[in-house]
């Protein structure tokens, strides 16, 4: 990756921590390359962030290997509960993508408008920088859910 496209995901990543609203109920939000590269992460409780940004871009590369083995095309939003927590990755570009988790007693509301005001503001700054890094397309969002 060039340096301009990595200052681009730098200046995002600052940004990222102002957009913030810890009243709302989310107990972490993180930005990530791709390969689960910490860009700015925001906990309410320290968490193993090596561990879940991994994992993350795990999940999301897995989804959407399925996702195209099965005929589709990669969604640009997962939605996945699990236990007591829900977390939606969204995409952020082809470089980067965003997570946040909060418990499940959190309306999926406030998770939803959380993860659009963060991408809200990553965009913004990605367009004022460069327009290689793109904000969300519109794909199909995938759900996953344990079984009941």
């Amino acid at each position: 990756m060039g340096r301009e496209s990595s200052t681009n995901l730098e200046q995002a990543a600052l940004s990222f921590l102002s957009a913030i609203d810890p009243e709302r109920g989310i107990d972490a939000a993180l930005f990530l390359r791709r390969t689960g590269l910490v860009l700015a992460s925001w906990t309410r409780e320290g968490i193993r962030l090596d561990v879940v940004s991994v994992m993350a871009a795990t999940m999301l590369a897995s989804i959407d290997t399925i996702i195209e083995t099965l005929g589709g095309s990669a969604s640009e939003s997962v939605a996945v509960e699990g236990g007591d927590y829900q977390m939606v990755a969204t995409k952020i570009g082809s470089k980067a993508f965003l997570v946040v988790i909060a418990k499940k007693s959190v309306a999926r509301s406030a998770v939803r408008k959380t993860v659009r005001q963060l991408v809200a503001q990553l965009s913004k700054i990605a367009s004022e920088t460069q327009p290689r890094l793109e904000g969300t397309t519109g794909n199909p969002r995938v759900k996953v859910r344990p079984p009941r």
